[in-house]
């Protein structure tokens, strides 16, 4: 038997461009905005220790400057919620995510062998989940995807593990 090796047209490939994104839960910007304000609100407030402790007014460009730059990093942060998108088809799920450089993960059901939904303290407070996948020949995550709505990280989960069952039986 010889080995055949077909040179495809990438004109007759499909697109990515044509997959159709569903966006994550309106609530993960709050949480998102919430984690940002856990984290710079100490900092900021850290921040004024010297010029408290040095009595110099000149270092209250500190916490001006750390509160800019929680400002800016919590705006786009939040931008990038709002970018992300999950989306299902026949033989395998798609993820978007990325501001400024896009990245789009297609992961093929007949690779998953375990996907779990998790949630921290903050998700379940705004109802929502992250969901894991992990493939053949790793132990680490393949594909994360935060910002769902529980419900809906549940029904996901279902209907891959429904989908990888009639890829194992069949």
């Amino acid at each position: 038997m010889a080995f055949i090796n077909l040179q495809l047209d990438i004109s007759d490939l499909p697109s990515a461009d044509e997959i159709v994104f569903e966006a994550m839960s309106p609530d993960y910007p709050r949480e998102v905005r919430t984690q940002m304000f856990i984290i710079f609100i100490p900092a900021i407030l850290a921040s004024f220790l010297p010029a408290i402790l040095a009595q110099l007014k000149f270092l209250l460009v500190i916490p001006v400057f750390v509160g800019l730059v929680g400002l800016l990093v919590g705006t786009l942060v939040v931008r990038m919620t709002r970018v992300k998108g999950v989306a299902l088809r026949e033989h395998d799920i798609a993820y978007q995510s990325g501001l400024f450089w896009r990245k789009t993960v297609i992961l093929a059901y007949n690779r998953m062998q375990h996907v779990e939904v998790g949630s921290g303290p903050l998700q379940r407070r705004y109802g929502l989940a992250t969901l894991k996948f992990f493939t053949a020949g790793g132990s680490a995550v393949d594909l994360k995807v935060d910002g769902l709505a529980r419900e809906r990280a549940d029904q996901i989960r279902a209907f891959i593990l429904k989908k990888v069952g009639e890829i194992k039986q069949g």
